[in-house]
């Protein structure tokens, strides 16, 4: 039993730690808020010619973020002929594979989650308070180096390039309209919006931890 304590104890800092680095991303790239401010600081979207405002881009590519297995990546604008896509195949083809990592790492971060409160929960109910409150240090520091390395791979040149590379995405011609509106410099300003939501994220958690774990007083 003390045996299968420590393996719980050690596999939770690493769940907990991957559960807060993936929420941290899905967050990002799932929601429109992260497009929407790059898109009114930058005007990108202006610069496209189509019919859609900033607002309207970002809710596009946020609703094909969340949206299940799609077939393709496309905005589609009235010509007064017919409804034309904007997007090329290979703009179309990278974000399918920006969309399948985003995928893989929700799945991650669902099963980290799973395993987290699992373990929570045998804790709890075996009066191990203590043995939480003591891992969530360790977690801090696991994540922390998570994020750095992270951080890393977002904000500098030669991390975009790698993580491109390791996703398999497709090098993009200077006119394609993707790489207009989702430029390395949009990669670099989305890892401000990680290291964000992942500290918000273990600081709620921290706190969860400490409301669920804290003895009970004596005097009131």
């Amino acid at each position: 039993m003390r045996q299968f304590n420590y393996v719980c104890s050690f596999l939770l800092v690493i769940t907990l730690s991957v559960f807060i680095i993936t929420a941290g991303q899905n967050i990002t790239a799932r929601t429109s808020g992260t497009y929407l401010y790059y898109f009114n600081d930058t005007r990108a979207v202006d610069s496209l010619g189509a019919e859609y405002t900033s607002s309207q881009m970002a809710d596009e590519i946020a609703g094909f973020m969340n949206s299940w297995r799609p077939d393709e990546f496309q905005v589609y604008e009235n010509t007064g002929y017919d409804m034309q896509g904007i997007f090329s195949a290979k703009d179309s083809d990278n974000m399918l594979k920006a969309k399948t990592a985003m995928d893989i790492s929700l799945i991650i971060c669902l099963v980290s989650l799973i395993i987290t409160v699992s373990i929570y929960v045998y804790f709890l109910k075996n009066d191990f308070k203590l043995v939480l409150r003591k891992r969530l240090k360790a977690v801090w520091i696991v994540t922390a180096v998570l994020l750095a390395f992270e951080g890393f791979l977002l904000m500098s040149g030669k991390g975009v390039k790698w993580l491109a590379s390791f996703i398999g995405l497709e090098p993009l011609s200077d006119n394609s309209l993707l790489s207009v509106i989702l430029s390395e410099d949009f990669v670099n300003m989305s890892g401000f919006f990680v290291i964000a939501y992942t500290i918000v994220a273990a600081i709620a958690l921290s706190y969860l931890t400490y409301v669920l774990t804290k003895p009970p007083r004596i005097f009131y």
